[in-house]
């Protein structure tokens, strides 16, 4: 989610300064996603992430991963997409779709635009295969939220949702759900039923402890799966052991704990 607030003039456009900031802000974080480009213990991270949830979710057929928050700004719309980007690595079919209908991000970390998205399908306002978008990474593709409807919530917790799911399912390996920050709205919370687990993104020295709890509470009220968190935008330094000290490759960076917690070093914005 970007860190720009939309300041509209009274002809309901952007001035030129605020237009220049939100695309500055939205190429920033597009190169947050995954790339040739990027630095060797980011790419580990993921790889390690993406083992970890492999072992959380055994079992043959298509596996259903929503990544969530408890607040906005905490680097799940990256997180999830980068998640899908390495398991697409392996050979596996893998989508991601934009379930914040309220304020999406996919279709801008991608730098696409595309009107019809998972709000119109749900809506039959047009079909899934005509919504899905084959992204640049092989055995990868995303479908965006489309238009923000009036009752997110409704339309994500409908028949046709579910239906939808059980559609792609024929298809795809994994499905990555990008869904609204729990504390925020019910959104999340009503995919229990389609998703075969949670991944909670909490960014460093964002989150507070009470927040996080709250988000655990809310999970566990509709019996949620959680699979784990992954801590997000940690500030590390290095610890001595030569180049591969704690600090850089080790638990400071990423590890795995007693909830089986995912740390990823990507400072991402939702």
């Amino acid at each position: 989610m970007l860190n720009t607030r939309f300041k509209f003039k009274r002809n309901g456009k952007l001035s030129s300064r605020e237009g220049r900031t939100n695309k500055s802000s939205i190429e920033e974080n597009s190169k947050r996603i995954l790339s040739k480009e990027s630095s060797f213990d980011i790419h580990e991270s993921y790889k390690e992430l993406r083992t970890n949830i492999m072992f959380s979710l055994p079992g043959s057929g298509c596996k259903v991963i929503s990544v969530t928050s408890g607040i906005a700004s905490e680097g799940k719309s990256t997180t999830c997409f980068n998640a899908a980007i390495t398991f697409a690595e392996t050979g596996a079919k893998v989508i991601v779709v934009d379930c914040d209908l309220r304020r999406p991000n996919v279709a801008n970390l991608l730098q696409i635009k595309k009107d019809k998205g998972l709000s119109n399908v749900l809506i039959n306002d047009c079909s899934l295969e005509d919504a899905i978008i084959a992204t640049d990474y092989n055995n990868l593709d995303t479908l965006v939220a489309g238009n923000i409807p009036p009752n997110p919530a409704e339309l994500l917790s409908s028949k046709p949702m579910k239906e939808l799911i059980d559609t792609l399912k024929q298809k795809y390996n994994y499905i990555f759900l990008d869904t609204p920050p729990v504390n925020v709205v019910t959104d999340a919370s009503l995919l229990t039923t389609i998703v075969d687990g949670y991944i909670i993104v909490v960014k460093q020295f964002r989150a507070e402890k009470t927040a996080l709890v709250e988000t655990v509470r809310k999970l566990n009220f509709v019996d949620a799966k959680i699979l784990g968190f992954i801590l997000n935008g940690v500030r590390y330094t290095k610890l001595g052991y030569g180049k591969y000290g704690y600090g850089k490759y080790g638990y400071g960076k990423y590890g795995y704990g007693k909830y089986g917690r995912y740390y990823s070093n990507s400072d991402n914005q939702q």
